[in-house]
């Protein structure tokens, strides 16, 4: 049967429906303090969104003459369009996430589907029912947004790799450009996604190195149309032709601090003071005055200190940061995140403390209380059961589809190695459809070989 065949709009609908009514379930359950919708970058989406709608500029509403280049369009431009249209409060906007993230449940059956027959229906199920992508349906952050234009790419990659044509390149680096000016992490992939469709091309369909290098040139042309535009707006306003000054602050406030509980035995709360000020007496040494600072400049000088210190720094505690980062991201539990919804107190990891990584996860656990507590533990027994799982349905995925197996080897290890030291639920969200794409694949996969070794038995039996 073939994929059209097997994919029907009633099919589509259920999945939709299914997926509104668990998290509108949620929503009529949350407390009338909403506070736990409001994430620390939330405040900054706001004031921008309030800038484009008062001031008609991207720029926060607290200061409108300065044009704002830290931030991505994707977002505030989303909230200000909802703003416009059901006005300025953020029920409309959970909403309108709820229905987006619904739309992605219905998106990861239909990437399930084209990879294993019928797996679409349980990944459809276990994405309407995936407590990741479910909390941060709720947040006023960007993650939604990104996850559903994400989606679409995925499906654009598997049907490039279907067929031997051109357009799903184009549809794919246009939709990488879109997702880049959501949340910027994605800049790198079309360059990575260039060499796998290149060694693809040459391998599959036996054409030539030109038309290999043409096509995967495509996915890089599509996204520097999209994104070119930003890049040249902020190269006017501060003469630094990048999407974004946020590269500083990453390294500097995440990277080190992370590495440095490797090295130097601190907590990443106390490297981050440190990093903090020694930036601030190195940026007066230097003559800058931080409160008037252009955002480059000091993106510039907050890399320039990050890599002089990382350079300094043992590379075994450079990679262990970066293992034990990708390690929290595969199995960071969403609970702990789904928990501000409803202002649940328990202990903060950031501020858990502890001898080394494994020490201060004890501590942190250790530091639960109540029912909460159990259902943690539940959900890291079923996090861990799924992993498993999810490896099983990756093998079976390599027999049966060995390049979209290794399109979703190279989505996985794309985001772990980006997000590197910084692991939680938030950073596993990208490839988190991955994840339950897999695990469908692999449950399905042991339930049909159950089903046919008790066949055989009764069979052998008669």
């Amino acid at each position: 049967m073939t994929f059209r065949n097997r994919v029907s709009l009633r099919n589509l609908l259920l999945i939709f429906v299914l997926s509104v009514i668990v998290r509108g379930v949620i929503f009529i359950t949350l407390p009338n303090d909403i506070k736990g919708i409001f994430q620390p970058d939330s405040k900054m989406y706001v004031l921008l969104a309030q800038g484009i709608m008062e001031y008609g500029r991207f720029a926060y509403s607290e200061s409108p003459q300065q044009l704002n280049v830290e931030r991505m369009p994707g977002y505030p431009f989303f909230l200000s369009g909802i703003w416009r249209i059901f006005g300025q409060g953020f029920m409309a906007v959970i909403w309108i996430q709820i229905l987006i993230d619904s739309l992605s449940c219905v998106l990861i059956y239909l990437i399930a589907e084209k990879l294993m027959e019928k797996a679409g229906w349980l990944a459809g199920i276990f994405a309407a029912c995936n407590l990741s992508m479910i909390t941060y349906a709720f947040f006023i952050l960007n993650d939604s947004l990104f996850l559903f234009v994400f989606l679409t790419i995925l499906l654009c990659l598997i049907r490039a790799i279907e067929s031997d044509g051109w357009r799903p390149y184009a549809l794919t680096g246009i939709g990488l450009g879109l997702a880049a000016l959501i949340r910027p992490v994605i800049m790198y992939l079309p360059f990575f996604l260039a060499v796998f469709f290149v060694l693809h091309i040459r391998r599959r369909y036996k054409r030539t190195w030109s038309v290999a290098f043409l096509k995967a040139l495509i996915i890089i042309t599509g996204f520097f149309i999209v994104v070119l535009p930003w890049a040249v707006r902020n190269y006017i306003q501060e003469g630094r032709l990048k999407l974004t000054s946020q590269y500083g602050e990453q390294l500097l406030q995440y990277v080190v601090p992370f590495v440095w509980e490797y090295s130097r035995g601190t907590s990443f709360i106390e490297g981050l003071k440190k990093a903090n000020r020694e930036f601030e007496e190195s940026a007066q040494k230097m003559g800058y005055d931080l409160k008037t600072i252009r955002p480059f400049d000091k993106a510039d000088l907050q890399t320039q200190m990050a890599l002089k210190v990382l350079k300094a720094e043992p590379k075994s505690a450079i990679i262990k940061a970066w293992m034990v980062g990708m390690a929290k991201n595969l199995f960071a539990p969403a609970l702990v995140d789904f928990s501000y919804l409803f202002n649940i107190e328990r202990p903060h990891f950031f501020y858990t403390k502890g001898k080394n990584a494994l020490d201060r996860i004890f501590n942190f656990i250790k530091g639960m209380q109540g029912i909460f507590s159990w259902f943690l533990f539940i959900g890291l027994f079923w996090m861990a059961l799924s992993r498993v799982l999810q490896l099983w349905g990756l093998s079976r995925l390599f027999r049966s589809k060995p390049w979209e197996c290794g399109l979703v080897v190279l989505i996985i290890g794309y985001f772990l190695l980006v997000s590197g030291p910084v692991g939680y639920a938030k950073y596993r969200l990208p490839f988190e459809p991955v994840l339950i794409v897999l695990l469908a694949i692999g449950i399905k996969d042991l339930f049909q070989r159950w089903v046919k070794r008790d066949f055989s038995q009764s069979e052998s039996k008669n």
